[in-house]
């Protein structure tokens, strides 16, 4: 794996997420692969891959994580 370069451009640049797409796609690309080589189809990691995108930017959010049992989880705004 490789370094990954930190951003050059400052925060609510409107270029700043295309700058920081650029900068992880090498390690998306080798995380991707790996998956593939282990037997994971294309659609399966890509899936899986959005799945744990949609997590990290919940959980990151203002929300809390409710388990429920049997891989089921509720997001629920944290109170404050």
């Amino acid at each position: 794996m490789s370094k990954i370069p930190a951003p050059t451009l400052p925060e609510g640049h409107p270029d700043r997420v295309l700058l920081c797409q650029d900068s992880l796609e090498a390690e998306f690309l080798w995380l991707s692969d790996r998956a593939q080589r282990a037997g994971w189809s294309r659609e399966e990691v890509a899936m899986a891959l959005m799945e744990l995108a949609d997590c990290y930017f919940l959980v990151s959010a203002d929300f809390e994580t409710l388990e429920l049992g049997g891989g089921l989880v509720r997001l629920a705004r944290k109170l404050h």
